[in-house]
């Protein structure tokens, strides 16, 4: 018996030691495992931390630089600082810089200085005026020196921020410039939403005398920690009370200045304490259930343990409403994937939903879209996520990118989505969505690039957008400010001007002419003449066509007072319902002996919203004896039904109809059903775009009776180059 209980004795101790041998190793592992994945996901947060930081950046830069130009662009301001008048910059500057603070809150700088850098107003500080400009301050220096726009990080007084420089010019004579300040932590204004952190700033020690509180902390040799979080502060003096390898630094964000050079860094702290303390309770679960199936059996812990991870992996990486994949699944897949394309979608007004119905009714609602999703999914090899509560992310690795099989894709996934009937019980009728999406293929940052799309399709009330270079630079946005400093300074230097171009009888002689408008750009000290084309779409979008239009009545209407053919003014239909357009045109009218030689032309091409009031604003024209005209007629809203109750004196036939006249047998039988239309209503008929001979006595003989194209003359200047001619006799303007 002796040696059988020392044999089991020595079994049992040889199996503990085993064992516990074991049980330590797993254990160590399990550490090891636990520190190298905090250290990972430090990693991952910290460039991620990174990317967010350079998207940010050039995205406020962006924004930034065009309020920036709106702000210059302000009536009045470049005088002000020309004239270095505060009282009169901050009138104009201070709710403008009110209204920036609502949609910017993190502007925390605007200055005006002069061009020897004297301060002429603050925006920010109201009452802290007439200093000089720090020496060191290069970016400013630069912008005065070169007298061009300039930006990057730069220490002030107190701290550093960002910095973007405009140079103001006051009748093309550099008068001085306006500075705009960030805080660099605000460009990492979206981090907390993704994970705790800590940020403030480290400075190159040789910057330091341009502060005002000297005060920081050392991080080396070469940088001193100023403001910003206290956790840091604490961490950097060891002061930190919980274990310092739970808390994480990263100094990779580069601050440059405007040379490129650098400053200092953004320091950015995670605590990762709660990551591992997850961890910890995720290993001591695992090491309990380790030991449990290492005592019963190697075959029973194998199964169990591959159970458990899948078990932790599915509550790690699963949305718990819709069973879909969530937000660390995606980020972890975005990682792992070179090349991918990824489509976001989010419901359209989501929030009235949960509001009307409540927010059971609104999840029940996600789920059967997610349903809806992952059908899509399976059948396209997409992966599908959710990632927010009404936010669905389908990605699958691409690596060749077809735009138009992409749009075939999405424009069904809308057609799916968009004709889902959802029943809920308690609801009384059928709910339906409406979706966005933003589709992005890339290898960096495709879920930014998608959000980007999306913002954009919003904007312009599309159902979704494919990203691209137009989506998230400034080239469009560049040309439109551009364009709109065109048109305001053409305004204010009266280079609004109108061009004539004739109308003729049936025996060539001019009788009348149309006004057109043009803008008078000087481009490198050469004159341009800039067609509609170039600027009124933008006008319109801008707020500036009504002061377009009414300088053009102005000039056309004063000039033709004295002459003595007619005039024809081109209108929209929105025209005449707008007052001060209106009381302009009666106020012109005024000029002319007889009103009947003004033509008031309709134009317009997709249709008019409130016909009835057009109608009985063309009646009341009439009652003054002025002349109405419908222009383009044949294409758009211009219909019989409008001309029998307009009744106008003239039709102008399109003129895509009389440029194909000579060789298509359906604008001839068009262009003679229009004549006779006319002829019976007594209606006078003009032709535009006459080119030639060949086409002027065709249309002669068809029965036309004015004409207008280049064969008579192009649209002149006038104004300029002609002497007015003394006012015909009565008689003659019957002709």
């Amino acid at each position: 018996m002796g040696i059988p209980n020392q044999t089991r004795r020595n079994t049992l101790i040889l199996t503990s030691i085993v064992l516990a041998a074991a049980w330590v190793v797993v254990y160590l592992f399990l550490n090891y495992q636990i520190s190298s994945s905090v250290e990972k996901q430090f990693q991952r947060v910290a460039a991620s931390a990174k990317n967010l930081f350079e998207v940010n950046l050039e995205h406020d830069k962006i924004e930034l630089e065009l309020r920036l130009d709106e702000l210059i662009a302000s009536k009045g301001l470049s005088k002000a600082v020309s004239s270095k008048d505060h009282e009169s910059i901050a009138s104009i500057v201070s709710p403008l810089y009110n209204e920036l603070k609502l949609i910017q809150n993190s502007v925390n700088i605007l200055t005006f200085r002069t061009n020897d850098g004297t301060t002429l107003f603050r925006a920010h500080k109201p009452e802290y005026f007439g200093d000089k400009l720090n020496e060191k301050r290069t970016l400013i220096t630069d912008t005065n020196t070169m007298q061009r726009s300039f930006s990057g990080f730069e220490v002030g007084n107190l701290e550093m921020t960002y910095r973007i420089t405009k140079p103001i010019f006051y009748n093309d004579v550099y008068v001085g410039n306006v500075e705009l300040g960030i805080s660099p932590e605000n460009f990492l204004k979206n981090l907390n939403s993704i994970f705790e952190a800590d940020i403030g700033v480290a400075v190159n020690r040789s910057l330091m005398d341009v502060f005002i509180n000297k005060g920081g902390v050392a991080i080396g040799e070469n940088y001193i920690y100023i403001g910003g979080s206290e956790n840091l502060k604490r961490h950097l003096k060891h002061e930190h009370n919980e274990d310092v390898e739970l808390y994480k630094i990263d100094m990779s964000i580069p601050l440059n200045n405007h040379l490129s050079k650098t400053l200092g860094y953004l320091v950015v702290g995670f605590d990762m304490s709660a990551v591992a303390k997850k961890d910890r309770e995720f290993m001591q679960h695992l090491f309990f259930m380790i030991v449990v199936i290492m005592l019963i059996l190697g075959a029973i812990h194998h199964i169990g343990f591959n159970k458990m991870l899948e078990y932790f992996s599915k509550q790690v990486y699963t949305d718990h409403l819709t069973t879909l994949l969530n937000r660390h699944a995606l980020n972890d897949n975005l990682l792992s994937l070179e090349n991918k394309v990824l489509i976001l979608s989010n419901i359209k007004e989501f929030s009235l939903i949960n509001e009307i119905y409540g927010v059971d009714v609104g999840n029940e609602i996600l789920v059967r879209v997610a349903e809806a999703f992952d059908d899509f999914a399976k059948k396209y090899g997409f992966d599908a996520y959710r990632i927010s509560s009404d936010e669905f992310v389908l990605l699958k690795k691409e690596d060749s990118f077809e735009g138009d099989e992409y749009c075939k894709i999405i424009e069904e996934l809308h057609n799916k989505l968009n004709s889902l009937k959802i029943f809920v019980v308690g609801v009384d009728e059928a709910i339906t969505i409406e979706i966005y999406s933003g589709i992005a293929f890339n290898d960096k940052h495709p879920l930014e690039d998608a959000q980007m799309a999306i913002k954009k399709a919003k904007k312009q009330s599309l159902p979704y957008l494919m990203y691209s270079q137009k989506v998230d630079t400034k080239e469009y946005s560049q040309n439109v400010m551009r364009v709109k400093r065109c048109v305001k300074y053409a305004l204010e230097h009266k280079n609004v001007i109108p061009f004539f171009q004739p109308i003729t009888n049936r025996d060539g002689v001019v009788i009348k002419y149309e006004a057109l408008v043009r803008i008078v750009e000087f481009d490198g000290g050469e004159k341009k003449i800039l067609p509609p084309c170039d600027f009124l779409d933008i006008s319109m979008n801008s707020g500036l066509y009504i002061q377009i239009a009414k300088e053009m009545l102005v000039q056309s209407l004063s000039f033709f007072a004295k002459r003595g053919e007619k005039i024809s003014i081109n209108f929209l239909p929105n025209d005449f319902f707008n007052t001060s357009m209106m009381d302009t045109l009666m106020e012109q009218i005024k000029q002319f002996d007889s009103p009947s030689r003004v033509v008031v032309e309709i134009t317009e091409q997709e249709g008019v919203e409130n016909f009835k009031m057009l109608r009985r604003v063309v009646e009341k024209l009439r009652e003054m004896g002025v002349q109405i005209a419908i222009d383009d007629f044949g294409s758009g809203y211009a219909n019989y039904a409008h001309i029998l109750e307009i009744k106008p004196d003239y039709l102008k036939i399109d003129g895509s109809l009389i440029q194909n006249i000579l060789t298509e047998s359906d604008s001839q039988i068009l262009v003679k059903s229009i004549i006779r239309f006319a002829r019976e209503l007594n209606i006078t008929t003009v032709a535009e775009f006459v080119e030639n001979e060949e086409i002027f006595e065709l249309l002669k003989e068809y029965g036309v009776d004015e004409f207008q194209g280049y064969y008579f003359g192009r649209p002149t200047d006038l104004c300029s180059i002609v002497t007015p001619l003394p006012r015909q006799p009565e008689e003659l303007l019957k002709i």
